[in-house]
């Protein structure tokens, strides 16, 4: 199942564990309009995994989050705001996120450092928190466990989000049915690793700590970092992975029985950190084309990785997609200066159907063909070192006129 819109809701029902989470959404007091936060309240606290932005300047929410981690506390409820990043807002900023952390747990039961609080939007503005605490209550009283609600919450993620982005799967571990799925946010500003991105992700499978952990991090690795909108990355970025099983698992419950277990479950997951990393992606700001790079021949997955996302960051690509001009050498000189050694006469480079350079030269393609592949709204550029066996993909969007006016006039 792909990310959703509202029309979805009786298709991703079968997916809800009735009961085990409730949702919410509404309107806190941050933006002029619309509603500002999202809430997830678990029935049992949940087993808690997180991969967090690699930028060094970081939100207050973001070190919150990172302590609740470190400490292994399970997790009661989840608050997303969007508005107001509370980046760069000092000794104040924490104190604001810890303080809508404790106002949440005062009304759902449980201990503020049970509570993970996430922000996104503006940087650099004081959060104010004494002016939203009222809100809270409400907001805790509204949430329950329908798709109607968490559509609701994933679009009140949203800052310059056009859709609110929605996935779920269904997995057998065993005779036993499972279900992972997941919301997310994120337009602009989306670059490994992460991205101005947040997403939520919830299992009722029973998976300890460690391994959520580990397993969440191989698929971040595969999904959200291996997309890039416009090369920028936030230091608010967050994905949260949730077991509602894991916390009975202590009760007795038994774990998934080896690595074949791990594996079916790490698949589900990863299909539905890939529908919501093709949703941001599809949702770049002011895009228009959806690129899937595909690096294949290579011997180092790194190195597969520096080629593709040169080839995503690059301003000429990107412009060139966007204005359907079809201009290869672009993509060949970025290639050239991602800093991995490349043979060029055994180089191939495809686009949609399009062979377009082989063997150290360029190819002649129809004037009629280069429009036609230029004019898809999704185009693969394939590109084959011959090198080796590996292959990776990657996912960008093109940069376009609405980019520029989106964030030219961002805060105001």
């Amino acid at each position: 199942m792909a990310a959703m819109e509202m029309g979805d809701h009786a298709t991703f029902e079968q997916y809800l564990e009735k009961g085990s989470v409730t949702f919410s959404s509404g309107r806190i007091g941050i933006k002029r309009d619309g509603d500002d936060a999202a809430l997830f309240v678990f029935s049992e606290h949940a087993v808690y995994a997180g991969a967090f932005t690699t930028n060094a300047f970081k939100s207050a929410c973001v070190t919150s989050a990172m302590d609740r981690l470190r400490a292994q506390k399970k997790i009661k409820a989840v608050l997303i705001t969007s508005g107001n990043a509370n980046a760069g807002t000092g000794p104040a900023g924490r104190a604001d996120t810890e303080r809508l952390a404790a106002g949440v747990a005062g009304h759902v039961g449980c201990a503020a450092d049970e509570v993970v609080v996430l922000h996104t939007g503006v940087i650099g503005v004081p959060l104010r928190a004494e002016r939203l605490i009222g809100s809270l209550e409400g907001l805790c009283q509204l949430a329950a466990s329908t798709p109607e609600k968490l559509v609701g919450a994933a679009r009140a993620m949203m800052t310059t989000d056009t859709f609110p982005k929605v996935s779920a799967r269904a997995f057998q571990v065993g005779d036993t049915s499972y279900t992972v799925w997941g919301v997310a946010k994120g337009a602009g500003m989306i670059h490994p690793k992460l991205a101005t991105m947040l997403s939520v992700l919830v299992t009722d499978a029973p998976v300890s700590q460690r391994t959520l952990q580990r397993v969440l991090s191989r698929v971040v690795g595969q999904t959200f970092n291996r997309i890039s909108v416009d090369g920028d990355t936030s230091p608010n970025d967050s994905v949260l992975l949730f077991s509602t099983g894991g916390a009975r698992m202590e009760a007795g419950t038994a774990e998934f029985y080896g690595a074949v277990d791990e594996t079916i479950f790490e698949d589900a997951l990863k299909s539905v950190a890939q529908d919501l990393a093709h949703s941001i992606v599809r949702d770049g700001e002011g895009a228009t084309k959806f690129l899937e790079i595909v690096v294949r021949g290579v011997q180092s997955e790194a190195d597969a990785e520096r080629i593709a996302e040169t080839i995503a960051t690059s301003p000429l690509v990107k412009t060139a997609f966007f204005g359907e001009d079809f201009n290869p050498g672009r993509i060949i000189s970025a290639i050239g200066r991602a800093g991995v050694a490349v043979s060029f006469d055994r180089l191939r480079l495809t686009l949609g159907d399009q062979r377009v350079y082989d063997a150290g030269q360029f190819l002649v393609t129809a004037e009629s063909d280069a429009r036609r592949v230029m004019a898809m709204k999704e185009i693969p550029v394939v590109v084959e070192l011959g090198a080796g066996e590996l292959e990776i993909r990657y996912w960008t969007c093109d940069l376009t006129f609405d980019y520029v006016k989106i964030n030219a006039e961002y805060t105001t």
